[in-house]
Order: structure tokens, then sequence, then C-alpha cells
């Protein structure tokens, strides 16, 4: 109904100025033609003000006749010109060499604001059917001279010329349909397009809890992303857990739990995310990590200790209630890095983003090792020789991991060898990508000698 709204101001608009212009042009006019002229606009001011009252209880109700009885009305109104001319000095010819076949025109092409092509076409017939009637009635009452040539300029008319006056004037509507259709299918594509970015960025918005914002935008701008399948690439792992969260949670609610669980995975996931980890999955109370899939990343490895850092930091400067009960947390991390099978793996009915290969195996086996040791963060060697520069590691002895051939040499990181310091200065400059200045001297070094 936006259309027919704002072609009632334009009505209000011609009304007012007609109704002013007949005012004005009273002296001039004889007195019959003065009361159709008036009439004129009393008529579209009357129907402005029923429309806009019918507006204002009907807000939200779409009115299809409408449009068609508006359009007849209009036109037909307009056509009261030729018995106002008839009724002047000059007579009928008046309408004819006048301004009005313009005003029937625009009123004819006003039908396009309905954005409706059948409006158009109908007021295209409207126009033709009521011009030709009045043509009708000016030959038949013989109200002017009919001329069998073209003439100007003297009081007569050509059938044939007024004819085509009368095609030209009606053919205005069919252009006003032409637009109303081009600019009604722009809308729908335009409205559609609309439809479809808010529904992708809700289905971001939901996958991004999952998967990552980065992760997330991947998947729903390529198809391709909900295809099953994987690729090697080179990654690194991280695997945490709450030590002890078994024997904590035991006789407490579980209610309680589940509120635990989810503050400390708010704090932990932003942890995982602000490093450009994509977060694989939640093992109870534990959490996996990737870095460097789906996406390359420069320096995963240091990408993923300065997580297990930062992560046992916030753990131990955060008190957890448990049961009202304030609780000191501590939390174990496991990393290997290696080449890893990352993608889609399950069915096309079900199916999620993770990696598989030696490198998750290994990081869960080093998290779970942490218990036997009573170390915080155990890390591999390909890991180690990567933070190297930047991070100490102290060696272990080489030890049997199950499910894995031969003795590994493992590493671990004490976080309190670790400066916050030193952890900020590197989280700039790795997510600043400043590679130039990782690849420098190294920071570890540069804090002992300020020292």
């Amino acid at each position: 109904m936006a259309g027919e709204r704002l072609t009632n101001r334009i009505r209000f608009v011609y009304g007012t100025l007609g109704l002013l212009m007949a005012i004005a042009a009273a002296d001039i006019n004889t007195p019959a033609a003065n009361r159709i002229f008036l009439l004129q606009g009393i008529l579209l001011l009357t129907a402005c003000g029923v429309l806009f009252l019918f507006f204002r209880s009907n807000r939200d109700r779409y009115v299809p006749w409408l449009k068609y009885v508006t359009i007849a009305f209009d036109i037909g109104v307009v056509h009261l010109a030729a018995l106002a001319c008839d009724a002047n000095h000059s007579g009928v010819i008046e309408y004819f060499d006048s301004f009005f076949p313009l005003v029937l025109v625009l009123w004819t092409m006003a039908a396009g604001l309905r954005y409706n092509v059948a409006a158009c076409i109908y007021a295209t017939f409207v126009t033709a059917t009521l011009s030709s009637l009045v043509l009708w009635w000016v030959v038949s009452t013989a109200r002017v001279e009919v001329a069998t040539q073209s003439v100007w300029g003297v009081n007569a008319i050509n059938i044939a010329d007024e004819t085509m006056r009368i095609v030209f004037m009606s053919m205005s509507g069919l252009a006003a349909a032409v637009l109303a259709s081009i600019a009604r299918r722009l809308m729908r594509r335009a409205h559609q397009e609309s439809r479809n970015r808010a529904a992708l960025q809700r289905q971001k918005d939901r996958l991004s809890k999952y998967l990552g914002e980065e992760l997330a935008d991947a998947v729903v701008g390529d198809d391709s992303g909900f295809e099953l399948g994987g690729s090697k690439r080179p990654a690194t792992i991280l695997f945490t857990d709450i030590r002890n969260f078994t024997a904590m949670s035991q006789g407490t609610d579980a209610a309680e739990i589940v509120r635990l669980l989810n503050e400390y995975f708010t704090e932990m996931v932003d942890i995982v995310f602000r490093y450009g980890g994509t977060l694989d999955k939640f093992v109870g109370d534990g959490l996996m990590a990737v870095y460097g899939a789906p996406f390359d990343r420069d320096h995963a490895p240091l990408r993923a200790v300065l997580t297990a850092l930062e992560m046992v930091a916030a753990v131990r400067r955060r008190r957890f209630e448990v049961g009202n009960v304030a609780s000191g947390l501590r939390i174990g991390a496991g990393i290997a890095s290696g080449t890893v099978i990352a993608g889609n793996i399950g069915s096309m009915q079900r199916m999620e983003y993770t990696v598989i290969g030696d490198a998750v195996n290994l990081a869960a086996r080093l998290e779970n090792l942490n218990r036997d040791l009573g170390t915080s963060i155990i890390i591999d060697r390909e890991t180690r020789d990567a933070i190297a520069p930047w991070i100490p590691a102290q060696a272990l002895p080489p030890i049997k991991i199950r499910g894995i051939t031969g003795e590994q040499q493992l590493y671990t990181i004490d976080p309190a060898t670790v400066p916050e310091t030193i952890i900020e200065r590197l989280r700039t400059q790795v997510l600043q990508n400043d590679a130039a200045t990782l690849d420098g001297p190294p920071p570890m070094a540069e804090e002992t000698a300020s020292h």
C-alpha cells in the first residue's frame, strides 16, 4: 500500500493546486466552467481525506482492488475538464488545445507508483476508453468542427490527429507498466538479497559458536565447505583438561558443574580464537584446538604454546566457585605438531570438521601425561624446535607413549619461567604477523640481558 499512499500525496498536491487555480481564474472563466473546475478540486481533496482515514485505520491491511478504483477515479476526474471547457468561452476546443492531455499522461503514468503491471495496463485502458468517449461525444454532438485534414490554429479537430493523441496518451500507461515491472523485479531482488544476507549472517553467527569466526566465514561462503573429504597439511594440536575434575565434581549438583564448565570454557575459547586457533571439539572438561588448519598460520606451534600459557595464567588468576565454595582449578596441556588430515569427516547427514593423524594422538597422550609427571604443559620435539628461540623448554627423559612406536623425546614448559611481559610481546608480534621481529633476537635473551 506504500504506492497508494504516495499517490494520495500527489493527489492532494494536484487537487490543492487545481482548486487554487480555479479560484484564481474565476474571473476569466464562465460560472458554469468555474463550478466544474471547483468540483474537480473538491473531489480530489475529498478522496484524499477519505483515503487518509482509511490508511490510518488499516495500516497493515492490503486491499488489492483499491488501486483500480482510485485509478479510474483520478483519470475520470481529469476528464471532467472536457465538460468545463465545453461550458467555457472557447468551447470544448480548449480541452484539446490546453494542458489537460499532458495531465492525463501524468496520471496514467502515476499508476506505475503501485509497482503493479496490471494496474498500469488498467490505467492505459481507462485513459483510452474515457478519451475515446470524450472524442465520440464531441464529434457526435458537433461541438466542434471536424476537419478532413490535419489542422492547427483553428477551432477544429482532425479525428486522426485526436486518435493519435489518445494512443500516445494511453501508451504512457504501457511505459509505466514496463517501469513498474523493472522496479518490482529490482525491489524483489533487493529484498531477496537482503533476506539471503540476513540468513547467511544468522547461519554464520550460529556456526561461529562451534567453528570460530574465520572457519564459519569459509563454510558459509563456499559450498565446498559442506563436502566430505580432507587434505594433508602441517598443523599444531592443543589438548587441555582440568586436573582432578572428576573428584571435584563428585557430590556437586549437576547444574553447578555445567555452570562452572560454561564459565571456564568461555574464557578458554576466547584465548584459542585470539591466537587464530580453530576449536575442534569439547571432550568432557577438556578441549581440542587446531592451529594451521583449515587456514595457514605463521608460527602455528608458537601460537599453540602461547595459548596454553595464557590458559594456565587465566585459570590461576581466577577463582571458580563450585557449590558456593571458591576453588582454584589446575589445567594440563599437551601440544604436538606434524602433518595431519584436515577436513569434513562423517556422512552427508552428519559431518564435522576435524583433524586426524599421529600429531593428534600424541597431543592427547601428552595432555594425559601431565597427571603422572606433575607438569602443566608438555610438548613434542617438533613443537619445541619451532619455539626454541622464544620460549624455554626443559627436556624430559625419553618415554614410551601408549599407541606410538618407540620412545619419544618430550619437553615441558614451566609457566613460571615465562614472564607475562614475554607473553604479551610475543602475542603482539604474532597477531600483527611481525615475522621480521619474530625472526630477530629471541625475546627471552633480551629479557635476561635487561636484568
